[in-house]
């Protein structure tokens, strides 16, 4: 699918399995790296080749934190990119930098040394949230639930049907998630489904005939809002004097026929809805001042991926509350807030919970990076 390659495009497609070198030194993340980057430079723009060779030497500090320590045994797809990816986060994985020499050179470059600790464990974790989100975007995600209000004769009836579209939605690559309890997923599609059943008899030639006419409807809602994106449904007239047992029968042959319209309906929708701007809703508790909400507004406008605009709403107590137009669910946004290099440069945070469109964070220390 579309959705899948384009998403690994701008995500990454690495799959690591994390092992020890037993032949190489390895690297802690209480040992240090020295490094030295480099960049070309004219005179009077010494400031801009100094920036460079900044990046250039912390991105030299990754690899080799990289090659000591974790081995890629398995790329899926699109390694680079996901080289890049962390690679354009570096300062967020070291710490206590220390600039041991920096200056020009007679050969027409800028460099600076550099001694830093890197954060081997930090840098891991951001690998396998990378995973987890590729792993969201390469199947689309689905749950299936039965509409409230259905007559209790039909409900078994409509469990079969839901189960029989679930395999059918994984057999075709679907990720399909079963809601835990009464909570409504909060990221994806949710297909929900409702069944009817009307009889009817008539006579003919002294036998009496009964009619059975079975609807099922599946309707695909964006969860947390409700909103029904598309429908689908199919209606089977069948004979049969056991009506249960005609139920079952015609919920099954109305799930073959909306198959088809309801996989290209998911389809179509799983791509709008991954790429659409959405607007949700952050709180944060335990900020310190409305300076810091301020500043924290700025941050997310900056240094999140998907997002295209930060409004502050409100500040009372301790708790900010910001209006975040993103591209992508809650969870998307939560995940990126999670990430180490995230963390370790400007806010530590935990996640309280996604409601919908809401989403709620603490800070864990009351302060801000930079």
């Amino acid at each position: 699918m579309r959705s899948a390659s384009r998403y690994a495009i701008v995500f990454a497609g690495l799959c690591l399995a994390i092992i020890v070198c037993s032949a190489a030194p390895v690297l802690s993340a209480a040992d240090a790296v020295t490094v030295t980057g480099m960049s070309f430079y004219e005179k009077g723009r010494e400031a801009i080749a100094r920036e460079k060779a900044m990046d250039d030497a912390k991105r030299q500090a990754i690899e080799q934190a990289l090659g000591t320590q974790v081995t890629s045994q398995t790329v899926v797809e699109n390694f680079e990119v996901t080289r890049d990816q962390v690679m354009s986060h570096s300062a967020g994985y070291l710490r206590d930098m220390e600039i041991l020499k920096e200056g020009p050179t007679d050969l027409g470059t800028y460099e600076v040394t550099l001694r830093a600790h890197v954060e081997i464990g930090a840098l891991v974790a951001d690998m396998d949230r990378f995973r987890k989100v590729l792993g969201w975007q390469k199947n689309p995600r689905v749950a299936v639930t039965l509409a409230p209000g259905m007559l209790p004769e039909v409900v078994p009836a409509a469990r079969k049907a839901s189960q029989r579209l679930i395999r059918q939605l994984s057999a075709d690559g679907f990720q399909v998630f079963t809601p835990a309890g009464d909570k409504t997923p909060t990221m994806g599609l949710l297909v929900v489904l409702s069944l009817e059943v009307s009889s009817s008899r008539s006579d003919y030639q002294g036998m009496t005939l009964e009619l059975h006419e079975v609807s099922l409807a599946a309707a695909i809602e964006r969860p947390g809002t409700g909103e029904v994106l598309a429908t689908s449904s199919a209606v089977k007239s069948l004979p049969g004097v056991n009506r249960l047992a005609v139920l079952d029968k015609g919920a099954g042959e109305c799930v073959t026929a909306v198959w088809q319209d309801l996989r290209r309906q998911l389809a179509r929708l799983w791509e709008q809805e991954l790429y659409s701007e959405r607007r949700i809703d952050l709180v944060v508790h335990n900020v310190r001042d409305h300076a810091q909400a301020a500043e924290m507004g700025a941050v997310l406008t900056s240094d999140v991926s998907s997002v295209a605009d930060v409004q502050l709403l409100s500040f009372s107590g301790t708790t900010a509350a910001f209006g975040v137009r993103y591209k992508g669910w809650p969870e998307h946004l939560a995940n990126e807030l999670q990430m180490a290099h995230f963390k370790n440069r400007y806010f530590n945070n935990t996640l309280e919970s996604v409601e919908g469109n809401k989403l709620t964070i603490r800070i864990e220390s009351n302060h801000s990076g930079g």
